[in-house]
Protein backbone atom coordinates (compact mmCIF):
# COMPACT_ATOMS: atom_id res chain seq x y z
CA UNK A 1 0.00 0.00 0.00
CA UNK A 2 1.59 3.61 -1.16
CA UNK A 3 2.00 5.98 1.02
CA UNK A 4 0.41 9.25 0.90
CA UNK A 5 2.12 12.32 -0.62
CA UNK A 6 4.14 14.68 1.42
CA UNK A 7 2.40 18.37 1.49
CA UNK A 8 4.23 20.59 -0.01
CA UNK A 9 2.98 24.14 0.97
CA UNK A 10 2.53 26.28 -1.95
CA UNK A 11 1.91 29.51 -0.40
CA UNK A 12 0.41 30.34 2.99
CA UNK A 13 -1.28 33.44 3.85
CA UNK A 14 -2.33 33.99 8.35
CA UNK A 15 -5.26 36.56 9.14
CA UNK A 16 -6.25 38.04 12.34
CA UNK A 17 -9.27 39.88 12.69
CA UNK A 18 -8.46 42.39 15.49
CA UNK A 19 -12.31 43.44 16.27
CA UNK A 20 -12.84 39.84 17.34
CA UNK A 21 -9.03 38.12 17.70
CA UNK A 22 -10.17 35.45 15.03
CA UNK A 23 -7.24 34.10 13.10
CA UNK A 24 -7.98 32.59 9.91
CA UNK A 25 -5.19 30.61 7.56
CA UNK A 26 -5.04 29.22 4.31
CA UNK A 27 -2.57 26.89 2.85
CA UNK A 28 -2.24 25.98 -0.54
CA UNK A 29 -0.85 22.99 -0.81
CA UNK A 30 0.57 20.16 -3.70
CA UNK A 31 -0.18 22.83 -6.63
CA UNK A 32 -4.55 21.37 -6.27
CA UNK A 33 -5.20 21.62 -2.65
CA UNK A 34 -6.15 24.78 -0.03
CA UNK A 35 -7.18 23.77 3.11
CA UNK A 36 -9.04 26.89 5.18
CA UNK A 37 -8.72 26.58 8.99
CA UNK A 38 -10.60 29.30 11.45
CA UNK A 39 -9.94 29.97 15.38
CA UNK A 40 -11.92 31.88 17.25
CA UNK A 41 -14.05 31.69 20.59
CA UNK A 42 -15.70 29.01 19.84
CA UNK A 43 -12.85 27.12 19.21
CA UNK A 44 -10.85 25.12 15.71
CA UNK A 45 -12.50 24.18 12.64
CA UNK A 46 -10.88 23.34 9.43
CA UNK A 47 -11.58 22.36 5.66
CA UNK A 48 -9.87 20.98 2.49
CA UNK A 49 -10.90 21.79 -0.89
CA UNK A 50 -9.73 20.62 -4.67
CA UNK A 51 -8.67 24.26 -6.50
CA UNK A 52 -10.08 23.04 -9.57
CA UNK A 53 -13.86 23.48 -8.11
CA UNK A 54 -13.11 27.32 -7.50
CA UNK A 55 -14.43 30.13 -9.70
CA UNK A 56 -11.11 31.91 -10.13
CA UNK A 57 -12.34 35.89 -9.64
CA UNK A 58 -13.14 36.56 -6.30
CA UNK A 59 -16.21 38.37 -5.14
CA UNK A 60 -15.48 41.14 -2.59
CA UNK A 61 -18.07 41.10 -0.18
CA UNK A 62 -18.45 43.86 2.32
CA UNK A 63 -21.98 42.68 4.12
CA UNK A 64 -23.95 44.34 7.30
CA UNK A 65 -25.79 42.58 9.69
CA UNK A 66 -29.04 44.75 10.00
CA UNK A 67 -30.24 42.63 12.75
CA UNK A 68 -28.07 42.81 14.91
CA UNK A 69 -27.27 46.81 14.30
CA UNK A 70 -30.66 47.17 15.21
CA UNK A 71 -30.34 45.08 18.62
CA UNK A 72 -27.84 47.47 19.15
CA UNK A 73 -29.21 50.33 18.23
CA UNK A 74 -32.15 49.22 20.50
CA UNK A 75 -29.96 48.18 23.19
CA UNK A 76 -28.07 51.48 23.16
CA UNK A 77 -31.07 53.66 23.27
CA UNK A 78 -32.26 51.79 26.57
CA UNK A 79 -29.22 51.94 28.29
CA UNK A 80 -28.86 55.75 27.48
CA UNK A 81 -32.52 56.21 28.76
CA UNK A 82 -31.94 53.79 32.39
CA UNK A 83 -28.40 55.90 32.83
CA UNK A 84 -30.30 59.53 31.83
CA UNK A 85 -32.75 58.62 34.55
CA UNK A 86 -30.64 57.13 36.92
CA UNK A 87 -28.46 60.53 36.91
CA UNK A 88 -30.88 63.09 36.87
CA UNK A 89 -32.65 61.29 39.46
CA UNK A 90 -29.56 60.06 41.94
CA UNK A 91 -32.26 58.21 44.38
CA UNK A 92 -30.60 55.44 46.52
CA UNK A 93 -33.26 52.93 46.60
CA UNK A 94 -33.98 53.78 42.77
CA UNK A 95 -30.52 53.28 42.19
CA UNK A 96 -30.03 49.89 43.53
CA UNK A 97 -33.20 48.90 41.98
CA UNK A 98 -32.35 50.18 38.49
CA UNK A 99 -28.52 49.23 38.49
CA UNK A 100 -28.66 45.40 37.51
CA UNK A 101 -31.25 46.40 34.73
CA UNK A 102 -28.12 48.96 33.56
CA UNK A 103 -25.78 46.20 34.16
CA UNK A 104 -27.85 43.65 31.84
CA UNK A 105 -28.37 46.39 29.09
CA UNK A 106 -24.66 47.00 28.97
CA UNK A 107 -24.18 43.22 28.49
CA UNK A 108 -26.67 43.14 26.01
CA UNK A 109 -25.39 46.18 24.05
CA UNK A 110 -21.65 45.13 24.02
CA UNK A 111 -22.33 42.13 22.90
CA UNK A 112 -24.99 42.82 20.24
CA UNK A 113 -21.87 45.30 18.95
CA UNK A 114 -19.59 41.79 18.94
CA UNK A 115 -22.02 40.03 16.64
CA UNK A 116 -22.99 42.99 14.67
CA UNK A 117 -19.03 42.74 14.02
CA UNK A 118 -18.68 39.03 13.67
CA UNK A 119 -21.74 39.02 11.23
CA UNK A 120 -20.73 41.83 8.91
CA UNK A 121 -17.26 40.55 7.76
CA UNK A 122 -15.39 42.51 5.26
CA UNK A 123 -14.10 40.11 2.52
CA UNK A 124 -13.28 38.34 -0.25
CA UNK A 125 -14.94 35.26 -1.51
CA UNK A 126 -13.79 32.59 -3.88
CA UNK A 127 -17.20 30.65 -4.59
CA UNK A 128 -17.75 27.36 -6.22
CA UNK A 129 -17.45 26.65 -10.18
CA UNK A 130 -21.22 25.59 -10.85
CA UNK A 131 -23.04 26.36 -7.65
CA UNK A 132 -21.84 30.02 -7.04
CA UNK A 133 -21.73 28.52 -3.33
CA UNK A 134 -19.02 30.63 -1.02
CA UNK A 135 -16.35 28.22 0.08
CA UNK A 136 -13.25 30.83 0.98
CA UNK A 137 -13.61 33.84 2.86
CA UNK A 138 -11.06 35.91 2.56
CA UNK A 139 -10.27 39.12 5.10
CA UNK A 140 -9.64 41.94 2.91
CA UNK A 141 -6.33 43.12 3.24
CA UNK A 142 -5.01 41.04 6.28
CA UNK A 143 -2.19 41.04 7.62
CA UNK A 144 -1.87 43.84 4.71
CA UNK A 145 -2.82 44.72 1.28
CA UNK A 146 0.51 43.43 -0.64
CA UNK A 147 0.42 39.95 1.61
CA UNK A 148 -3.55 39.49 0.66
CA UNK A 149 -2.71 40.58 -3.07
CA UNK A 150 -0.32 37.92 -3.42
CA UNK A 151 -2.07 35.26 -2.06
CA UNK A 152 -5.32 36.28 -3.94
CA UNK A 153 -3.46 35.94 -7.39
CA UNK A 154 -1.78 33.11 -6.59
CA UNK A 155 -5.10 31.18 -6.06
CA UNK A 156 -6.52 33.18 -8.86
CA UNK A 157 -3.40 31.39 -11.43
CA UNK A 158 -3.75 28.13 -9.40
CA UNK A 159 -7.65 27.98 -10.42
CA UNK A 160 -7.28 28.99 -13.69
CA UNK A 161 -4.38 26.31 -14.29
CA UNK A 162 -6.43 23.68 -12.97
CA UNK A 163 -9.43 24.25 -14.63
CA UNK A 164 -7.08 23.61 -17.67
CA UNK A 165 -5.71 20.82 -16.64
CA UNK A 166 -9.11 18.84 -16.09
CA UNK A 167 -10.21 15.83 -17.56
CA UNK A 168 -12.84 15.05 -16.19
CA UNK A 169 -16.17 15.99 -18.62
CA UNK A 170 -18.93 18.57 -17.39
CA UNK A 171 -21.17 15.84 -16.25
CA UNK A 172 -18.24 14.01 -13.75
CA UNK A 173 -17.26 17.98 -12.05
CA UNK A 174 -20.78 18.43 -11.36
CA UNK A 175 -21.37 15.47 -9.96
CA UNK A 176 -17.93 15.94 -7.74
CA UNK A 177 -19.17 19.55 -6.97
CA UNK A 178 -22.58 18.48 -5.45
CA UNK A 179 -20.79 15.21 -3.37
CA UNK A 180 -17.87 18.14 -2.38
CA UNK A 181 -20.65 20.61 -1.06
CA UNK A 182 -23.04 18.16 0.72
CA UNK A 183 -19.71 17.02 2.35
CA UNK A 184 -19.06 20.72 3.83
CA UNK A 185 -22.69 21.54 4.74
CA UNK A 186 -22.55 18.34 6.84
CA UNK A 187 -19.57 19.04 8.48
CA UNK A 188 -21.38 22.49 9.11
CA UNK A 189 -18.96 24.99 6.85
CA UNK A 190 -22.01 25.64 4.67
CA UNK A 191 -25.34 27.21 5.56
CA UNK A 192 -28.16 25.62 4.52
CA UNK A 193 -29.98 28.25 3.04
CA UNK A 194 -26.51 28.63 0.53
CA UNK A 195 -26.29 24.93 0.28
CA UNK A 196 -29.67 24.62 -0.92
CA UNK A 197 -29.35 27.30 -3.67
CA UNK A 198 -26.01 25.93 -4.86
CA UNK A 199 -27.74 22.46 -5.31
CA UNK A 200 -30.54 23.92 -6.92
CA UNK A 201 -28.19 25.88 -9.26
CA UNK A 202 -26.40 22.54 -10.19
CA UNK A 203 -29.71 20.42 -10.66
CA UNK A 204 -30.66 23.38 -13.57
CA UNK A 205 -27.50 22.97 -15.48
CA UNK A 206 -27.19 19.03 -14.92
CA UNK A 207 -31.08 19.10 -16.37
Amino acid sequence: MSSPPEKIVNRKLVQKASSNGEVRCFEIYNDHYIRAQKTNLLGERSYTLKINMLQPWPVHQRSFSWRWMMSLVYFSIALLVYTGFMFFHPDGQMLQRLLPFVIVLLLLTLGSLLMFIYRSPNVMEFRSRYGNCALLHILHNKPNKKECRKFTDELKTRVLLASQDVNLDKIKMLEFERRELTRLFEEGMIEKENYDAAIERIDRITI
